[in-house]
């Protein structure tokens, strides 16, 4: 809270620097505000469709050549960004200006702006705005003009332009659909007869009807096939044990030499060959034993024997069923009978048995075939399946070309765009800029703004002590004895003697009442409080620097001792600008410097100007005060007054142009350091509290004269409600004394 105090203070100390930065700022802002050119702002909405059919039908015939398509989203942007910046793109922006300038702007004064914009485009896409709807397929297209009717048509040519292009490309992309699926299809469909031939071609090489039903019958077949190779093995085995019998019977000899017996036996011609060939082999027998193999008659017997084999074999080939060749041994047996019988029978059971063989065989040979076309049929299957699928995908292909290039046609001769205008712009009716009300409110924030800033900153830039509670601060050494409020009445005097001026007029009388005669008669009674013991006899009174006002402290101090009935003197050791003649409005010929001088006696310098309040003028500027100061007169002279009166005040020079009032102090009971805020600066009071340091002064406490005592008006409003003095009362009975007001350069 004393922060804000504090800014609080410094805002009425700089008021008026403050109110100037504001009213010069916010004019400012209100004058440029209304000297800046309306700005009209039209908006419009275009809202993004699917892809149109067309785009779809393209995108599929492109996907059936191994394309991809449409290149939606192919780095992963979004469409209705892409559509924004194809909005933005010179193209568009070129065209609708085009269309304006050769349109209804042609001979129009915006003509020129719009051959501006054409030139420099960047110009124009400052002005223009496109943006996405959060949530929505939606484009709000905005431009900004100071014609508010060329605002209106450029948004709607924009999205006219862009419609039109974007029909116009579609329509290209059907076209361009059409002539790639009417180039598709003879290829296609070159295709699928190509599949129909492979098809033909393997079902005639492998002979195949149909897979699934062949290979359901060939197990069926395999089955009935094993089930007669079983009967026939039965059989065979049967037949077998039955010709081992008739075989054991004739002494082992097999069938076929039986057999062959037997058809010889009951063939005479045969029989009578046989029996030759006997007797020849019997006689080759018997000559053998004579002779060697060599001789005539053994090789003349066997090229008859020779003959005669060779005529049997001819007869035999001919009596027997087949081929067969005469084996040279024929058994001898009668045709009729019951060896004639067995004989029949196994020559019957032989071929029953060799039947059975060749059956069982040619049923193996047959199974074998049929598992060998049933292992075969899975791959043919496969490669059946194959072809078909071929087959399939081309028919399929075929037909959704022949299709979509009916579709496309259709599509081509209505094709549609990717958008509609969802709002045309409509005419602005308030510009956009400038925001009169609002600039001029910003103008007013910134101008309280710069205006508190501007305080600060003179505030900080001003080095004079601006409170209480800083001089406080700077002098923490110095008692404060009192606080002297800024008086609220002035009074000219008229010009009086060497360094006459305008001195302050309210006044501070005995008797009167009000808060500026308390605080010197709180000061007086402070004074008296420092030393207890022993009463005060001489004092002296400075400040820092002109103008805080010493003097009329001074002054109103010694009314408020003689109050108390003190005899007070009060002396104007100031002989370098002396004031407390015109403060008392009294000559200035004979004063302190004439006494030191010699040129007057005291009791003619000394003049009573109150009841017992005695004052001695400075007298007559000598050209050096400080050899006055210094000399044994003075100090003689004082401890002479001290004698003399109850109090002695000497009103000094600053302390920081004169050594006078240091050469003084030595000399008193103590210094009275007077420091008026806002006027004395803090290298002065620094400076003087080092010369007071220094010259090891005894100082009795500080004065604070023309401080701002808000505090007290509480303190005010009570002392006149109990004195029952009206002001006008309390002002009739002013004697003089300094005021704050003016900043009395005393």
């Amino acid at each position: 809270m004393d922060e804000i105090a504090q800014y609080w203070l410094v805002l009425k100390r700089r008021w008026f620097p403050a109110a100037l930065v504001f009213a010069l700022t916010t004019l400012g802002t209100a004058v440029w505000t209304y000297q800046q050119t309306e700005i009209f702002q039209a908006k419009g909405q275009i809202i993004l469709k699917k892809s149109n059919k067309t785009s779809a039908l393209l995108s599929g015939a492109a996907a059936m050549a191994g394309g991809g398509g449409e290149l939606e989203g192919l780095t992963g942007s979004s469409p209705v960004n892409t559509q924004a910046e194809i909005l933005k793109s010179l193209t568009t922006i070129k065209g609708a200006i085009n269309e304006l300038k050769d349109g209804k702007y042609k001979n129009r004064r915006e003509f020129k702006r719009l051959d501006k914009y054409s030139k420099k485009f960047e110009l124009f896409i400052a002005q223009l705005k496109i943006s996405s709807i959060k949530g929505t397929d939606i484009l709000e297209i905005t431009f900004q003009d100071p014609s508010k009717e060329l605002a209106k048509d450029v948004v709607n040519t924009i999205m006219e332009v862009y419609m039109r292009d974007d029909q116009n490309n579609q329509r290209r992309e059907a076209q361009a659909a059409r002539k790639y699926v009417g180039e598709e299809l003879p290829r296609i469909e070159g295709e699928v007869k190509s599949a129909e031939n492979e098809l033909r071609l393997f079902k005639e090489q492998y002979d195949i009807v149909d897979l699934p039903t062949e290979s359901v019958k060939a197990v069926e077949t395999i089955t009935n096939l094993n089930k007669e190779i079983t009967s026939a093995s039965a059989q065979l085995a049967a037949e077998t044990s039955r010709l081992e019998g008739l075989k054991n019977l004739f002494g082992g000899k097999d069938a076929q030499a039986t057999i062959q017996s037997g058809l010889v036996s009951e063939s005479p011609g045969l029989q009578k060959s046989l029996k030759e060939l006997q007797e020849i082999e019997a006689t080759i027998a018997i000559q053998k034993t004579r002779f060697n193999d060599n001789d005539p008659s053994i090789l003349s017997l066997k090229e008859k024997r020779q003959a005669l084999v060779e005529i049997l074999q001819k007869r035999f080939s001919q009596s027997l069923i087949g081929n067969k060749d005469f084996q040279g041994k024929v058994v001898e047996m009668q045709p009729a009978g019951l060896q004639g019988s067995l004989i029949g029978d196994y020559a019957k059971s032989e071929a029953q048995r060799t039947s059975l063989q060749k059956q069982i065989s040619a049923l193996v040979y047959v199974v074998d075939a049929y598992k060998k076309r049933m292992n075969a049929l899975p791959k043919l299957e496969q490669q059946q399946n194959a072809l078909g699928r071929k087959l399939e995908t081309s028919r399929t292909n075929y037909k959704a070309m022949l299709s979509k290039l009916q579709e496309i046609q259709i599509a081509e001769s209505q094709v549609l765009g990717n958008s509609r205008i969802q709002t045309p712009a409509d005419l602005p009716q308030e510009p956009i800029s400038p925001k009169k009300a609002q600039n001029i409110a910003i103008g007013g924030f910134l101008g309280l703004f710069l205006g508190a800033a501007t305080a600060f900153l003179l505030d900080a830039a001003d080095k004079r002590i601006k409170t209480a509670d800083e001089a406080k601060a700077l002098l923490p050494g110095y008692p404060v004895l009192g606080q002297i409020p800024i008086f609220a009445n002035q009074k000219k005097l008229p010009n009086i003697g060497r360094g006459a001026g305008r001195i302050p007029g309210a006044l501070v009388l005995t008797g009167s009442g009000g808060i500026e005669a308390e605080a010197f008669r709180m000061l007086q009674t402070n004074l008296q409080f420092l030393n207890a013991d022993s009463s005060l006899k001489a004092i002296v009174i400075s400040s820092s620097q002109a103008g805080e006002g010493k003097s009329t402290v001074a002054a109103n101090l010694a009314l408020a001792a003689a109050e108390l009935g003190k005899r007070v003197l009060l002396v104007d050791a100031d002989m370098r600008k002396p004031s407390q003649h015109m403060i008392w409005r009294q000559g200035n010929q004979e004063g302190l410097s004439s006494v030191l001088t010699g040129q007057c006696s005291e009791q003619s310098a000394i003049v009573e100007v109150h009841p017992n309040v005695f004052l001695m003028t400075a007298g007559v500027i000598p050209p050096n005060p400080i050899v006055l100061i210094d000399s044994v007169q003075m100090g003689e002279s004082i401890e002479r007054w001290s004698n003399s009166y109850d109090l002695v005040i000497l009103d000094a020079p600053p302390l920081t142009v004169a050594s006078d009032a240091a050469m003084i102090g030595s000399q008193v009971a103590g210094l009275l350091f007077v420091l008026r805020p806002n006027v004395a600066d803090k290298e002065s009071v620094q400076y003087a509290g080092e010369i007071i340091d220094q010259s090891k002064l005894k100082v009795l406490g500080m004065v604070l004269n023309g401080v701002n005592l808000d505090k007290q008006a509480r303190y005010n409003s009570y002392y006149y409600q109990s004195s029952g003095k009206s002001e006008q009362s309390v002002a009739s009975s002013k004697i003089l004394s300094g005021s704050g007001a003016n900043r009395d350069r005393f």
